[in-house]
């Protein structure tokens, strides 16, 4: 009894000792995987179970208190060994194959287990005797049932398992990681000596199993582990996740130039075996190698290379930083290889992109000294971009911009990141001109890669030189040519008011005719101008049909012979500019002025319709004259003239400018039987007294 009540006290210590180490664990949940120490405490719980059921078992004195400790330490002992091997899978990183179908699995013997015994009354599969030692379970019976043997070969089978995977991980552990499997696998191998021991144990010593005692030698060994060397905090496993899986290459040399470390990816790249490349110089390597020692010598570089690997050329970047150790074999140097093949290619597709611009695309820095400047810019400019990098961006401009267009500058530099603005000056070209551009600025100065205002350029001196000829014959139609015509005007009157022949006054009529003509002409292009040079954005709520309406009561009092239908809504607002009423009525009047039937027809038309999920409104304009060629109407959706193919008026162009300006949309359809159906669809819009935004100003007019 002395015996058993000194070895009952040893299983109670390994019991606490085993709890202690579970709870412990427990507290590392949050600083590794979550898996290693759950599977760990619980295989110490299991063990804590097995040793205290194990110790109250020896000390009890009835039938039923050893009946009812059996069960307690069998459901400690037939749990552990499966708990540990779950353990030593998430240790050693072949958790993989711990899926829910193979942990069911394991789960089958042990529970199997568990439940004979709690119906051990009830059968024989256990036992035919009353004591005996089953391998590294307790004492049961004098012959053993099939499944205690069983489950012994169970048991081994996975102890065998669990320690080939411990022995493979610290083979390719280093340093501190070894040292921390090198703590687990002694801990395993404890418990696994132990019931070695038991199962030869002399005839003496039968029915007396060590191998609880032995797990709270082991949870002993774990505890050391966890203060002196970060077990579960700093593990093995963390070098196959942070190294083995980077997507960069990673080599790790020590202070003597010899590669002491390298994930797959830099194997990969090297095209040789872990064998092969370990403990070999760097000078050593097969092609690379050179390059590598250079940043090594010169940790502050980089350096990079192209590989070509099956024809496919791809490109690294590699960079290297030095670390020191405690100990002199400590010391060394970590290299990173980094793919920069897409970087490469971007960079090119950019490059080209930029080179073959035409624009002038300038970086400059904060204080206007130019820092990078397109080829483009001698093509435009006259002037070598390597000769004006480094100077002052502001020499070139015309003295008499240059205080606006630096007080821009710095008032750029100081708004936010992405922040444009757009101006436009005159630069001078290497042949003494001067020629006009118009520039965005953008802000990129906090850009980490930019640093600076990037300046996008073109050159639009040919085209403010055409608009300037513009503006000139526009002037000349507007006022030299109505002052002219209005004498024209006057001497016609005089004719048709004197005592002349009715030939000369049919010949004064045709005069005058044609002189309002002109006037006419001059002021569709004063509208023109207007047009073109008026400020964007001038879209407000207009009423149309009011103004369609007036137009057609005029029409039909002017041409009585005329057959006018309407079909027009009580009033009908769009989104346009305000020239649009007088863009509808062009329309309008082109359908009646160059009708010639001797009762001409046409249908107005204003109604919703909405077309790819936008709400128009369509103003539809149907005739039956002789119609609108195809060659004319290819003038206006093809937007220019021709000398074999021109527009017979100023009125359509006027028509087609004002409806895309308000973002309308003007199309040509044939009438049937004959004529032309023109369509204008504006943007539909709620009437002005029903918004809330304020009306927009438009520009006036001379």
């Amino acid at each position: 009894m002395t015996t058993e009540i000194v070895y009952a006290g040893g299983l109670f210590g390994a019991g606490v000792v085993s709890a202690v180490t579970a709870i412990v664990a427990l507290g590392r949940v949050r600083s590794y995987t979550q898996q290693v120490p759950l599977t760990f405490a619980a295989t110490a719980l299991s063990a804590a179970v097995w040793a205290t059921g194990y110790g109250f078992y020896l000390l009890s004195t009835t039938a039923g208190g050893r009946a009812f400790w059996l069960q307690v330490l069998w459901f400690g002992a037939a749990s552990v060994t499966t708990l540990w091997f779950a353990f030593t899978l998430s240790y050693t990183r072949y958790d993989g194959f711990l899926t829910p179908w193979t942990a069911a699995l394991l789960a089958v013997v042990p529970g199997t287990v568990i439940g004979l015994v709690a119906t051990a009354d009830q059968h024989d599969l256990l036992s035919s005797g009353d004591v005996a030692t089953l391998g590294a379970l307790p004492t049961l019976s004098t012959e053993a049932g099939p499944l205690p043997a069983f489950h012994g070969v169970y048991t081994a089978v996975l102890a065998v398992a669990g320690l080939a995977c411990l022995v493979a991980q610290f083979r390719r552990s280093r340093r501190l990681y070894r040292q921390q499997v090198a703590v687990v696998l002694a801990a395993s191998a404890v418990p696994v000596a132990a019931s070695l021991a038991t199962v030869a144990a002399p005839r003496s010593l039968v029915g007396l199993d060590v191998t609880p005692v032995s797990f709270g030698l082991s949870s002993v060994a774990v505890l050391v582990g966890f203060y002196r060397y970060q077990l579960f905090d700093v593990a093995p496993i963390a070098r196959d996740v942070v190294v083995g899986e980077l997507r960069d290459g990673a080599v790790v040399v020590d202070d003597r130039g010899r590669v002491v470390e390298a994930n797959p990816r830099a194997r990969r790249l090297f095209g040789v075996g872990d064998g092969r490349l370990l403990g070999r110089h760097l000078d050593d390597l097969p092609e690379y190698g050179p390059v590598l020692q250079r940043i090594v010598d010169d940790t502050m570089s980089r350096e990079e290379f192209a590989v070509d690997t099956f024809g496919n050329e791809r490109f690294f970047e590699a960079t290297a930083s030095r670390f020191d150790g405690q100990g002199d074999h400590e010391r060394g140097h970590l290299i990173m290889l980094r793919d920069v093949t897409e970087r490469r290619r971007t960079e090119a597709e950019f490059r080209a992109l930029i080179e073959n611009s035409r624009d002038l695309i300038t970086v400059l820095a904060p204080d206007g000294t130019r820092v990078y400047c397109a080829p483009s810019f001698e093509r435009a400019l006259g002037h070598d971009p390597e000769d004006v990098v480094g100077q002052d961006a502001f020499d070139l401009v015309h003295p008499e911009d240059r205080t606006d267009i630096r007080e821009t500058f710095d008032r750029l530099c100081a708004s936010d990141q992405g922040t444009q603005e757009r101006v436009e000056y005159r630069v001078h070209h290497a042949d003494g001109s001067w020629r006009t551009v118009e520039a965005v600025g953008v802000n990129l100065v906090d850009d980490p890669v930019i640093q600076g205002v990037v300046v996008n350029a073109r050159d639009v001196t040919a085209r403010r030189r055409y608009e300037q000829r513009l503006r000139v014959l526009n002037r000349v139609l507007r006022h030299d040519l109505r002052n002219e015509v209005n004498v024209i005007q006057g001497h016609a009157d005089l004719i048709l008011d004197g005592n002349v022949t009715a030939e000369t006054k049919d010949h004064a009529s045709v005069i005058r005719r044609k002189a309002e003509t002109l006037v006419d002409l001059g002021e569709q292009t004063r509208k023109i101008d207007y047009t073109l040079h008026s400020t964007d954005g001038v879209e407000k709520p207009l009423e149309i049909t009011a103004a369609i309406r007036d137009r057609l009561d005029a029409i039909q009092k002017e041409f009585p012979a005329a057959i006018v239908t309407r079909e027009l809504p009580d009033e009908q607002w769009v989104l346009a500019d305000d020239l649009v009423d007088s863009a509808i009525l062009n329309v309008v009047d082109n359908a009646i002025e160059h009708n010639d039937r001797v009762a001409p027809q046409i249908t107005v038309a204003v109604e919703p319709v909405t077309v790819g999920g936008v709400d128009y409104v369509e103003v539809a304009v149907a005739d039956n004259g002789p119609g609108i060629p195809e060659s004319e109407r290819r003038v206006f959706t093809e937007g220019t003239e021709t000398p074999l193919s021109h527009g017979s008026g100023l009125g359509l162009w006027l028509t087609e400018w004002i409806v895309t300006r308000s973002n309308g949309h003007l199309c040509f359809e044939e009438n049937d039987p004959r004529g032309t159906v023109v369509r204008v669809r504006l943007r539909e819009t709620e009437p002005a007294s029903a918004r809330t935004e304020p009306a927009v100003s438009t520009a006036s007019t001379d």
